[in-house]
């Protein structure tokens, strides 16, 4: 069983993580002041936790702080790889600066990275499958914006990206997504204008089902 302070976290960060994901789906935006705020929250557990549980500060200071960098360097890396956004790395960093030293392990924790990256990689392989076989003329489209395109990087295009099409682009208000290129494609199939770009889904939710499918399995 979860000890309290850790019940206690695992509640909290539940709120947190449920006002996140509607926040990144409905607005596509988590407000950095949300995020501060849970960060002050975090930090109170933090102090609760070193005064209950631990008799030397300097230890339970280190420990945390290895934990933090640690979720720092790999929500990072996965920032610079564009696959999560700079609120989806602060609330992955928020996870285990507040949680529990007493409940924390290394298998947890790089469990969860792999764990997100493959539900990460399960979503871009549907994309992938859309633009493989549901849309023949998208392998077309695709080599008209290079002749030269390379194998990997056709297949890189087809795990990160999608034709959209341009006479609906005010229905994508709401979605997260980059252009790739200005240039319009005619989809012969669907005998429509089009634009390449980079959808990004909301990685929030991933994170959700990621994290309490942990606590679930390893803490309770």
């Amino acid at each position: 069983m979860i000890p309290n302070i850790g019940g206690g976290f695992f509640f909290y960060s539940n709120i947190v993580l449920l006002y996140c994901t509607y926040r990144d789906i409905c607005f596509r935006k988590i407000p950095n002041k949300s995020l501060l705020f849970f960060f002050i929250v975090g930090f109170v557990l933090t102090l609760i936790e070193a005064q209950n549980f631990y008799t030397n500060l300097m230890i339970f200071v280190i420990c945390k702080s290895i934990i933090v960098l640690l979720a720092y360097i790999f929500s990072f890396s996965l920032f610079c790889l564009k696959l999560i956004g700079g609120s989806d790395g602060k609330l992955i960093i928020f996870l285990f600066f507040a949680f529990p030293i007493l409940n924390f392990n290394f298998h947890l924790f790089f469990s969860f990275f792999s764990y997100l990256l493959i539900l990460f990689l399960l979503l871009v392989s549907c994309n992938y499958l859309f633009n493989r076989f549901l849309t023949k003329s998208h392998h077309d489209m695709l080599y008209a914006l290079n002749e030269k395109i390379s194998y990997p990087r056709g297949v890189f295009l087809k795990l990160f990206y999608r034709f959209l099409d341009f006479s609906q682009i005010n229905k994508y208000s709401d979605t997260k997504l980059q252009m790739k290129s200005l240039t319009l494609f005619y989809n012969e199939e669907r005998e429509k204008f089009q634009f390449l770009a980079q959808i990004r889904p909301p990685i929030a939710v991933l994170i959700l089902i990621s994290y309490d499918f942990l606590m679930i399995n390893y803490l309770i």
